[in-house]
């Protein structure tokens, strides 16, 4: 389930932040759609270094939010999830994991197995977002734009994604709705991996702009 996930209490910050370009020439030269401007890079966390800087994130801000978040279940090279990190100045701000439906399923089948079974079609892939956070002191409307605007665009480009699920809490599910689009394809339930109200949202990936 996704809060938008942020907190009004200092964190910790990198001691050294690194100039966007050399942030940038720290990924691999094949690392896929990062996406870089002067003041952000959003690209696929592809180091233990980041990967592990993304899950301190998630931790630090589901916990101030009283959420309980559970070791992410998947291998860190399963070719059906990728974990993408937002930086500024070098500093980690922001992520997110994408994920492809597969045998194994998806995170939201647990709670809503009916749902997705329903949006489940032969010439369909489903995606969802999980483990959204974002720093407090980053939490901008136009940054989670990005951020998501680079999840889909790698949901459809590298996962040949159509459609893609996610589950918030009520509280932040107009938001959703009103600014990226979706819509509200499942009822109020207790989400039992952040234990909180959680509500389905869905939306096509046909055209999305942000």
């Amino acid at each position: 389930m996704q809060p938008i996930a942020s907190s009004s209490k200092s964190v910790i910050r990198n001691a050294n932040p690194l100039p966007p370009h050399v942030l940038a020439a720290s990924f691999p030269s094949d690392t896929r759609l990062v996406r870089e401007t002067p003041d952000l890079l959003i690209a696929p966390a592809v180091t233990y270094q980041q990967r592990r800087a993304c899950g301190a994130l998630v931790r630090r801000m589901y916990a101030w939010r009283g959420y309980h978040v559970s070791p992410p279940a998947q291998p860190v090279d399963d070719p059906n999830h990728v974990i993408l990190g937002a930086w500024s100045e070098g500093e980690l701000i922001a992520t997110l994991t994408g994920s492809r439906d597969s045998s194994n399923g998806l995170l939201a089948d647990a709670l809503y197995g009916e749902e997705i079974g329903s949006l489940r079609k032969p010439a369909r892939t489903l995606c969802e977002v999980t483990r959204l956070a974002v720093d407090a002191d980053n939490h901008d409307p136009e940054l989670l734009k990005s951020l998501f605007s680079a999840a889909t665009q790698y949901a459809r480009a590298v996962f040949g994604g159509t459609d893609v699920v996610i589950e918030v809490n009520p509280r932040h599910a107009g938001y959703y709705r009103r600014e990226l689009g979706f819509r509200q394809v499942g009822t109020l339930r207790t989400c039992p991996r952040v234990a909180a109200p959680a509500v389905l949202l869905h939306r096509t990936l046909g055209g999305l702009r942000f």
